[in-house]
């Protein structure tokens, strides 16, 4: 699943997963992560943290600093066991902010 950090909230990134609907997950899945970037998650992939459990709403993500939860939409699907890799699409992030560099040029010339 890919999504774009949209803000910071204390230890919690705001991420937008389609346009207008947001939800939070803890910014320390994302230690490289910056407003504007685009978050690539999969599970399955090599990772430090791993899914220790999950209910109706959550997942709950093993990391080496301590349990956190995270919505469930977020979670491509991983199931308790399963690794879950959370990484800043580097390439994704560069073609969007050219973009909108371009859109504000040309609204600001």
């Amino acid at each position: 699943m890919k999504v774009i950090i949209d803000r910071f909230e204390g230890n919690w990134a705001v991420v937008e997963i389609e346009k207008d609907k947001f939800l939070r997950m803890p910014d320390i899945l994302i230690p490289d992560g910056k407003e504007g970037d685009a978050v690539l998650i999969t599970a399955g992939k090599t990772s430090p943290f791993r899914v220790a459990s999950q209910d109706d709403k959550y997942i709950y993500v093993l990391t080496p600093n301590g349990k956190y939860s995270m919505p469930k939409a977020l979670s491509d699907g991983a199931k308790p066991g399963d690794s879950l890799c959370v990484e800043v699409d580097s390439v994704f992030t560069e073609i969007r902010q050219n973009k909108i560099n371009g859109i504000m040029k040309l609204l600001f010339k």
